[in-house]
């Protein structure tokens, strides 16, 4: 007898998509034993930047590797939309120095910002721009540690991470696609 197979919700996939933006955050953040780079956390709100970081990279290697079209983008962006905000507020202790800022944390404007930098990264991936890649996802983690611009030392410091993040693409697709058909 024949297996059925049916088409994940685009709940399942933001459910995916949230556990592993989640996996990722505790994998690579301050305090992780696999961490691959020191983050150093100057803003108040660093630690929930950097979970919408980890929340857009998944973002973007899910409708970039979605060859299918089995992902409804403003179905999924907006479930991860809710996500950001429910972690803002439910879990505010946990991502911000002061909980109180939460109330006025902007995850929207935060994670648009971040998929807006995102949508360079298919065309640098087609042409092989690899140290383009790299610049681009280091100046997005950095933005999630100070306002300040990026340097050298900064560059070289995240260099690892943004190599690990960006070879790992491929596999959070394949990963979030599992998830959603569980």
């Amino acid at each position: 007898m024949g297996r059925f197979s049916r088409k994940p919700t685009q709940q399942k996939y933001v459910e995916a998509a949230v556990t592993v933006a989640t996996n990722l955050y505790l994998h690579t953040s301050p305090g992780a034993d696999d961490a691959p780079a020191h983050l150093q956390f100057r803003l108040q709100d660093s630690r929930y930047r950097y979970l919408l970081f980890c929340l857009s990279a998944v973002i973007t290697a899910a409708l970039a590797y979605d060859e299918k079209k089995e992902i409804e983008p403003e179905a999924f962006l907006q479930g991860c939309l809710l996500f950001a905000t429910w972690a803002a507020t439910e879990t505010a202790e946990r991502f911000f120095d002061d909980p109180v800022q939460a109330a006025g944390s902007n995850g929207k404007k935060i994670l648009q910002d971040f998929l807006t930098q995102w949508s360079q990264w298919p065309t640098l991936e087609q042409e092989g721009r690899n140290d383009e890649i790299i610049d681009l996802i280091c100046s997005m983690v950095h933005a999630t540690e100070s306002n300040d611009p990026l340097d050298q030392t900064d560059a070289q410091r995240l260099g690892e991470l943004a190599l690990q993040i960006d070879c790992r693409l491929p596999t959070v697709r394949g990963a979030l696609v599992e998830l959603a058909n569980r």
